[in-house]
């Protein structure tokens, strides 16, 4: 497909919808349109040059650029864009490249509905929304794999004994810098790494009234009672990718072999979920 041809099926997309067989997800149809702004300024020589070019494997990166750009770019065409786009969602337009700099329910809802599921409608396909999601998670399977390493090598390695036969729901222990907190609550557990940003600070504290986090910190959630680990998965971060990474093999590198040392650095006690 040609730049001018996919701006001729955005506006189709963008049109006022009057059946419910094509309703539009929240934030599609003013991304919709600024993309069509957008892919009409973009100058695309091979476009133009040749009958053979095709867009669609280019459009994961043209695509982040575009929220990129719609989020940042000061142009008052833009802002206009902008407002409309977080009128119509709700919230700010999502920091895409940067995993952890917004909260993992707007990016993978911008992600999944906005770029995904208008493109897999847009192309009459679910290939592209597939090398999308690939494209702009990339940073997240990382994660998932770090975590999955630290299942295999700590958790299946003693921990998930400490866990399932403490009486106390909420573990903790130190690994240099790095707190590891397990919590189990409603037939879940909750694995929550965190360093704190402030040393001189506590790890949650209230300040004017109001209530302050002082962590860099990623959790992850998992089935109680499921000893090898696989159902668990990313629940929040808030941290930036690198950061994520450390604190994970922080714990990985520091879990001791010997049983007699693991109980003496994960120990029950209290533990926040915050």
């Amino acid at each position: 497909m040609h730049k001018r041809e996919l701006i001729a099926r955005l506006g189709s997309f963008a049109e006022p919808v009057w059946t419910t067989d094509r309703m539009r997800w929240k934030g599609q149809k003013s991304f919709a349109k600024y993309l069509i702004y957008y892919l009409t300024k973009l100058e695309i020589p091979s476009d133009e040059k040749y009958d053979f070019w095709r867009i669609e494997p280019y459009l994961p990166q043209i695509l982040v650029d575009v929220f990129e750009e719609l989020r940042t770019a000061n142009d008052p065409r833009v802002v206009e864009f902008r407002k409309m786009y977080e009128d119509e969602t709700g919230h700010e337009v999502p920091n895409i490249p940067d995993v952890g700099e917004t909260r993992l329910l707007e990016r993978g809802s911008a992600v999944q509905t906005t770029l995904g599921f208008m493109m897999r409608e847009i192309f009459g396909g679910e290939w592209l929304e597939k090398e999308i999601e690939a494209y702009c998670n990339a940073e997240l399977y990382v994660l998932q794999q770090t975590f999955d390493k630290f299942i295999r090598l700590v958790y299946r390695k003693g921990l998930y004994d400490f866990v399932d036969k403490s009486p106390k729901r909420g573990m903790s222990g130190k690994f240099g810098e790095t707190e590891l907190r397990t919590f189990i609550m409603a037939g879940r557990v909750m694995f929550t790494f965190a360093r704190k940003i402030d040393k001189k600070r506590p790890g949650i504290f209230e300040k004017g009234g109001k209530i302050y986090s002082n962590e860099n910190d990623i959790s992850f959630v998992g089935e109680d009672g499921d000893s090898l680990g696989y159902s668990a998965g990313i629940q929040s971060l808030n941290t930036d990718f690198l950061t994520a990474l450390d604190m994970m093999n922080d714990v990985i590198k520091g879990w001791p072999a010997e049983a007699g040392k693991q109980w003496k650095i994960h120990k029950g006690g209290n533990v926040s979920i915050l």
